[in-house]
């Protein structure tokens, strides 16, 4: 959707979702203090509601097609899978963050991932009949319903339409470029194909080439650059293809710079500079990647430190640090990440 006709539609709805909100908080003003209560408490309700339950949606649909949720936030409320185990946190509401899931096995990606990616619009659908039908047909508690209908109505809306904002494509987005065949979903699926895989027990380097390099080029500032961009690099690692490697690893610390990783992945990207530099003896240049380093996974931090204690000469503290990334590794949901993380321990 073109960048004017998006905006338009958005403001569009905005505004239609502030009419429609005034509109049922007058109406029911009219018709006393219960009713301003209820037409209330449905719109409190809904803002809490209508996106839990597009969120909802996501996570049965991918769970239904194999894939178990690493990520998800609405309103206030975050899950966040670390070592293995979804945790909870406290979030702005107004983050642009979205659902992710990991497939637990390959294959007909392209089906699963439309499939997943629709459950957030069938369930807004269904809040949004919830909400339209009883407005009409639940007496006084309809001052409830019609409070609720023009968030629901708003988020629904929003998702329905192919467009890009600030915070990411909407699932109608995601759809149609999964239909069309575009960049950065051929990009996606090939990515969720390899993340099959590896909880099925392959190694980057056991993988079919095409899942890496046969989609077509995207934009740098895609966020599924990054993702296999990092693939790449850890193939090429696993291969020996040093030269590749890094390339790799430049690209993505020029991401770093740039503004396009998030805090999680600089802080991989810094730990795998880290590592790389370690292994060539560069000890110094290695020890300054491992400030930035911190907000890397365990393993990928005991290995970088157990590199850079090798190329320092201390062969106990290495010992020590290989065997706290073998600790850490137990922790690891993929199979054959483990495998992947104990071929790079090896190399040290």
């Amino acid at each position: 959707m073109k960048g004017i006709l998006r905006n338009l539609y958005g403001t569009f709805l905005l505004l239609l979702f502030v009419a429609g909100e005034v509109c049922a908080v007058v109406f029911a003003a009219r018709e006393g203090n219960g009713a301003l209560a209820l037409c209330l408490a449905g719109f409190v309700s809904s803002v809490i509601l209508a996106p839990a339950l597009h969120e909802a949606g996501h996570v049965l649909l991918a769970k239904s097609q194999g894939m178990r949720p690493v990520f998800v936030k609405f309103f206030c409320f975050r899950f966040a899978e670390k070592e293995g185990k979804l945790r909870f946190s406290f979030a702005s509401p107004f983050a642009p963050e979205e659902t992710q899931v990991c497939p637990l096995r390959s294959g007909n990606m392209r089906r699963r991932t439309a499939l997943y990616t629709a459950g957030g619009l069938v369930f807004g659908g269904i809040y949004l009949l919830i909400s339209l039908l009883p407005a009409f047909f639940a007496g006084r508690a309809a001052f409830f319903f019609w409070g609720s209908l023009p968030y629901a109505g708003y988020l629904f809306l929003l998702n329905a339409l192919p467009a890009s904002y600030a915070g990411g494509r909407t699932d109608a987005a995601v759809l149609l470029g999964i239909a069309r065949g575009r960049g950065p979903e051929r990009t996606m699926i090939s990515a969720m194909e390899i993340y099959g895989e590896l909880a099925e027990g392959k190694s980057f380097s056991e993988m079919d080439e095409k899942w890496f390099y046969g989609s077509p080029q995207i934009a740098e500032d895609e966020p599924m650059y990054a993702i296999i961009l990092d693939f790449r690099y850890r193939r090429a690692l696993e291969k020996g293809e040093a030269e590749g490697a890094a390339d790799c690893l430049n690209r993505l610390g020029g991401l770093a710079k740039d503004g396009y990783l998030s805090a999680a992945q600089a802080a991989s990207a810094a730990a795998e500079f880290g590592y790389m530099h370690a292994l060539q003896g560069d000890a110094e240049s290695a020890r300054a990647c491992a400030e930035g380093a911190e907000g890397a996974s365990k393993a990928a931090l005991f290995r970088m430190y157990a590199a850079i204690a090798r190329a320092e000469g201390d062969e106990g503290e290495c010992a020590r640090q290989k065997e706290a990334a073998e600790g850490a590794l137990v922790k690891e949901p993929l199979e054959g990440f483990r495998k992947s993380e104990r071929i790079l321990l090896s190399r040290i």
